[in-house]
């Protein structure tokens, strides 16, 4: 009997948002479950969390479209759709710190382009973007935001904001890195508590598990997993250090102590920050040494 052809429709790229993001140091995380049914349980359950991503908001966006592989996640959006790209964010955010709690670290990036993206196929110009985005510029452990998603902010608005403040809203999020990218912060009080909506109390807790996360990462010996690291660190450092600036008589401290005191008692990690730092130039000295 003669097979029956596939009828396929026809597909035309559209203009969407894009997210791709994965997990930092998958490898291990993976052979780390092998012998151990509750770190696989402890995965599982972050890959879930990467899944939910807009999940919330599919009833509302109709042009949401997800695709799950591995360790990664795409997750997309009709540039129409309104304030899309504020509540993706807000989304992203959300899963970013979510997963640090469980003590996973992720990479990824949010950009703009075309695509075809169906629960059958994944492609176009904007998801190659998205992708080296992720895998040749972030390099650290961050979401890097395309400066494009501003104007795409401005344009598809809720009705009830006019474009200039859906820019703002969007701005929020972007943090400027010293390489000129732009990228999600999930570590400061600013960017945690003020923009993202965490519970203030909550906060000090949150900031302890990052030092969880570091000095963990910080007794790895490869090197350019622990320049990694260091870079959490310095943002790290800076929200213990945006504490004890302030004076005895700030309106935060006197009506936050506890806070105050449990984030100014936390560890900077000196120690393991020195031996990082000593093992990764020890690298650089052997490497100009052997291309002599």
């Amino acid at each position: 009997m003669a097979k029956r052809k596939r009828q396929t429709l026809k597909r035309e790229y559209e203009r969407r948002i894009i997210l791709f993001l994965d997990f930092l140091g998958f490898k291990e995380i993976v052979e780390n479950t092998v012998r151990d049914d509750e770190k696989l349980q402890s995965l599982l359950k972050a890959i879930d969390r990467l899944y939910d991503i807009g999940q919330e908001d599919a009833d509302l966006y109709k042009t949401r479209s997800i695709t799950t592989f591995s360790d990664s996640v795409v997750l997309s959006y009709a540039i129409h759709e309104q304030s899309a790209v504020f509540y993706l964010l807000n989304d992203i955010a959300f899963a970013v710190i979510d997963l640090a709690i469980q003590g996973y670290l992720v990479r990824g990036a949010v950009t703009v382009g075309d695509l075809v993206h169906t629960t059958r196929y994944l492609v176009g110009p904007a998801m190659v973007t998205a992708y080296e985005m992720e895998s040749k510029l972030a390099k650290t452990p961050r979401v890097l935001i395309d400066r494009k998603l501003v104007s795409i902010a401005r344009k598809a608005h809720a009705e009830q904001h006019d474009g200039k403040h859906e820019a703002d809203y969007v701005r929020n999020f972007m943090t400027k890195d010293e390489d000129g990218h732009h990228y999600l912060n999930y570590v400061s009080w600013k960017s945690v508590v003020e923009i993202v909506g965490m519970d203030d109390d909550n906060y000090p807790l949150y900031l302890r598990d990052i030092g969880i996360i570091l000095k963990r990462g910080l007794a790895k010996t490869d090197p350019g997993v622990l320049s990694k690291y260091l870079w959490i660190h310095e943002q790290y450092v800076a929200a213990i250090e945006q504490f004890e600036k302030l004076g005895a008589k700030h309106a935060y401290r006197i009506n936050n102590p506890e806070n105050c005191e449990a984030i100014e008692g936390l560890s900077k990690l000196t120690e393991d920050v020195r031996n990082a730092k000593r093992i990764i130039k020890a690298a650089r000295k052997k490497q100009v040494k052997g291309g002599s």
